[in-house]
């Protein structure tokens, strides 16, 4: 992202907040437009 963006850089993964399910961040694929597998909701980002 350029400045002022709020990216975190091509390392970490997603993470479900309902399930905790856990998967490698995609570079390009924002976690937050990623449906969790196991159960569908919306992952968030994790360190």
């Amino acid at each position: 992202m350029g400045p002022g963006g709020s990216g975190m850089g091509p390392g970490g993964e997603c993470v479900c907040p309902k399930c905790g399910f856990r998967t490698a961040h995609v570079r390009g694929v924002p976690c937050l437009k990623r449906e969790c597998p196991q159960c569908g909701t919306l992952m968030v980002r994790g360190q």
